[in-house]
């Protein structure tokens, strides 16, 4: 099984949170744990913005042990096949969220996610929430 996180799920590890470093430790032995690129993004951004300089290399580190996971071609038609649908059913939801799940639809992957109610409404995802 693989595992994408989220970026909330990053940060709640970045901080500590036990239950999430539990649920990590437990899937990082036992599975695959992977950062999508649009996620890696996120995170880094917030770091630069925020110029906290011991987070970021934090980060860093982290990202480098999970490896970064990219979209292809394939991503990208199953992120526009999810807006349509979506748009279609007055439905809206962010693009970089569109994009992060179609990676782990078309990967067949887990989002480790705080925001399944906003995950859960793209077709064909598995959602876990490791916060609870």
């Amino acid at each position: 099984m693989t595992y994408f996180l989220d970026s909330n799920a990053i940060i709640d590890l970045l901080n500590g949170n036990s239950n999430v470093l539990a649920e990590f430790k437990n899937a990082f032995v036992s599975a695959s744990v992977r950062i999508p690129d649009i996620v890696y993004y996120e995170v880094l951004r917030g770091f630069e913005y925020s110029d906290s300089k011991n987070k970021k290399n934090s980060f860093e580190i982290f990202a480098n042990r999970c490896g970064i996971e990219y979209m292809d071609l394939n991503t990208l038609q199953e992120a526009a096949r999810q807006y349509a649908d979506l748009r279609k059913n007055g439905i809206t939801i962010d693009d970089d969220d569109i994009l992060i799940g179609s990676l782990a639809i078309s990967r067949g992957a887990v989002v480790v996610t705080n925001n399944t109610k906003h995950f859960s409404k793209l077709k064909g995802i598995q959602l876990v929430n490791w916060n609870v």
